[in-house]
C-alpha cells in the first residue's frame, strides 16, 4: 500500500508541474515544436491569384530599393536589418511577393513561426509557381517547416497547387506586362525586355495565375500540338542605331516551358541578332524557329540549331521588334486566299452557307476561328493599317446561315480565340482582352491591362503598325500615370535563390 501511495504521489506531482509549467519547458518548447509542441489548425484557402497584373511590378516598384538591401543584408546574415528593409518594402507594396517570402525566411529562423506562416501565405497564393516548387527544398526554411506550423504550409501549398491547376487548365491565356515598355536612353546595343509573362485568367475568380518566370522577357508563345509544353520567344537586348535606321533585336531566344509543373525544360537557345524572329511547332512536336528568313529545328536538349529546308510550321508566332502576329490556318474554313497577309472576300464553314464579308469586303486569315462544334465562326475585316479613316472590324457569323453579327470596330490586330462554343476572346486595341458571349451578344469580361496585354504576341502597340510611320511608345523615362520612374532594366534579384 506504501508503494503505491508513493507511485501516485509522482504522479500528481508530474500533473501538477506539467499545468503550472516547470523551470525548463519555456527554455525547451522552441527545441521540441516539431515533435511535441501544440497542434496547428489547419489554414484556410486563401484567394490565389492577383487581381492585376501590374501587382508583378514590385520587382522595380516603390519597394525595390528597400529589398534590393535587405537581399544583401541577408546574405551577409545581417537578419535584423534584414528584417526591418523587407518590412519597409512590404510598407510600400503590400504586394511585394519577394519582400513576404524574404521576411518569412528571417522570421522563420528567429522561431517567430506564426509571423512566418501569414508571409509565406501570401507569397504563394500570389504566385504558386515561384515559390512553391521549391520549397521543400529551401534549406533556409528547413527547421521551420518540420515544425507543425510549417507542417500546415506544407499542406496548404499542395492545396493551393491543386487550385492553380484547375483554374490554369480552364483559363484564358494571355501575355501581360508588369509596365509599359520603355526604349533604352542610349543609341546602339542595349538591355531591353518586353517586360510581359504568361498568365492564366480565371473568368471566376477574375484573378490573373502567373505560369513564366523569366525575368518579365515573355513577347511570344505557341503551344505544342499535345499540350505538353510550350514555346516562349523573348529578348535581352536590342540594337538603336545612332543614324535614322530601324531598331533590330540584339539578343534574342527561346525557351521550352512544360505545362505540368512550368518549369524550363532543356537549355534557353540564343537565336542572336534579329530582324524578325518566328517559332512554332512542326510534326511530332518538333520546335522549329525562323530568323531573318532562315528555318532551323531546335534540340531542345543540346539548344543546338539544325538548318532545315521545310517552309515554317503553322501555327506559329512572328516578331520584330516593333510589331508581331500569330500566323495560324483558318482550319475548317473554305476561302480562296491571296497576299501577305492572306485576306478572302468570302467564307464557308463546312456544309454552311457562304460568309459574304461585310466593310472592307475582305476577311484577315490571322483573325478567322471557327467555334468549338462548327457552329460559329469570328473575323476580323481586312484594313490597311495606313488609312487613317478606316478601322477593321470583328464579326461573329452563324455558319449554318452566314448571316454576321457586328461585335466592334477599333485600330486592333483583333487576334481571337474561342474559350468554348459560345465565348470569343479578342483584342480590343486599346489595351484589352474582351470574352464575348455570342448567345447573348453581350460582353462577358474585360481584362484592362494599360501596359500590354495579349493573346498570343505582345507587340510594343496594340493596334496594327502602318510601316509608314515610327510605333508610337512611352517615351524615355516615362510611364503611366500610376507607376514610379523605372531603374534600368537588368536581371531582378528574386526572392534569394532558392536551392535546386
Amino acid at each position: 500500500m506504501e508503494r503505491s501511495t508513493s507511485r501516485f504521489g509522482r504522479i500528481a506531482l508530474a500533473v501538477l508541474l506539467a499545468s503550472c509549467g516547470g523551470k525548463d519547458d519555456g527554455a525547451t518548447k522552441g527545441k521540441d515544436d516539431a515533435t511535441v509542441g501544440p497542434q496547428v489548425a489547419p489554414l484556410a484557402v486563401p484567394t490565389s491569384g492577383v487581381d492585376q497584373i501590374k501587382r508583378m511590378n514590385f520587382v522595380y516598384g516603390d519597394g525595390y530599393p528597400a529589398f534590393d538591401k535587405a537581399t544583401d543584408a541577408y546574405k551577409k546574415k545581417e537578419l535584423d536589418e534584414a528584417r526591418k528593409l523587407a518590412e519597409l518594402s512590404i510598407a510600400k507594396d503590400p504586394m511585394h511577393l519577394d519582400a513576404h517570402y524574404l521576411l518569412a525566411r528571417v522570421l522563420g529562423q528567429a522561431g517567430e513561426h506564426a509571423a512566418a506562416v501569414d508571409h509565406l501565405v501570401t507569397a504563394l497564393a500570389g504566385d504558386y509557381w515561384r515559390y512553391g516548387p521549391g520549397l521543400a527544398k529551401d534549406t533556409e526554411l528547413g527547421e521551420f517547416m518540420s515544425t507543425p506550423h510549417g507542417q500546415s504550409i506544407a499542406t496548404l501549398a499542395g492545396k493551393l497547387r491543386d487550385d492553380y491547376a484547375k483554374r490554369i487548365a480552364s483559363g484564358l491565356w494571355v501575355i501581360g506586362r508588369r509596365s509599359s515598355f520603355k526604349w533604352p536612353k542610349d543609341p546602339g546595343v542595349q538591355p531591353a525586355t518586353s517586360r510581359g509573362e504568361l498568365y492564366a485568367f480565371d473568368r471566376d475568380s477574375r484573378r490573373y495565375f502567373r505560369l513564366t518566370h523569366t525575368d518579365h522577357k515573355v513577347a511570344a508563345y505557341v503551344r505544342a500540338a499535345s499540350g505538353a509544353e510550350i514555346a516562349i520567344l523573348g529578348f535581352d537586348k536590342v540594337n538603336r542605331p545612332k543614324l535614322d535606321l530601324p531598331s533590330t533585336f540584339a539578343a534574342v531566344w527561346v525557351q521550352v516551358i512544360e505545362t505540368k509543373e512550368w518549369q524550363p525544360v532543356g537549355k534557353k537557345v540564343a537565336l542572336g541578332a534579329a530582324r524578325e524572329v518566328s517559332v512554332g511547332y512542326g510534326a511530332n512536336d518538333q520546335l522549329i524557329v525562323t530568323v531573318d528568313g532562315v528555318t532551323s529545328a531546335v534540340d531542345q536538349a543540346s539548344g543546338k540549331l539544325s538548318k532545315v529546308e521545310t517552309p515554317p510550321p503553322v501555327p506559329r508566332a512572328v516578331l520584330t521588334i516593333d510589331d508581331g502576329r500569330l500566323v495560324r490556318a483558318a482550319d475548317g474554313i473554305m476561302a480562296a486566299w491571296s497576299g501577305e497577309p492572306a485576306t478572302a472576300t468570302s467564307l464557308k464553314a463546312g456544309a454552311g452557307a457562304t460568309i459574304a464579308i461585310p466593310e472592307s469586303g475582305a476577311a484577315a486569315q490571322a483573325s478567322i476561328a471557327v467555334a468549338p462544334g462548327g457552329a460559329r465562326v469570328v473575323f476580323a475585316t481586312a484594313v490597311d493599317p495606313c488609312a487613317k479613316t478606316t478601322a477593321p472590324s470583328l464579326y461573329i457569323a452563324d455558319a449554318k446561315t452566314g448571316v454576321t453579327r457586328h461585335v466592334l470596330t477599333a485600330r486592333s490586330r483583333f487576334g481571337t480565340r474561342w474559350l468554348d462554343a459560345n465565348l470569343v476572346a479578342y483584342e480590343d486595341g486599346e489595351g484589352g482582352v474582351r470574352v464575348w458571349n455570342a448567345v447573348t451578344s453581350r460582353e462577358e469580361v474585360k481584362l484592362d491591362n494599360k501596359p500590354g496585354i495579349a493573346l498570343d504576341v505582345l507587340s510594343l502597340s496594340s493596334a496594327p503598325s502602318c510601316k509608314q510611320t515610327p510605333v508610337v511608345v512611352d517615351p524615355v523615362g516615362a510611364g503611366s500615370a500610376d507607376e514610379p520612374p523605372l531603374p534600368p532594366e537588368e536581371p531582378a534579384s528574386g526572392p534569394v535563390t532558392q536551392p535546386n
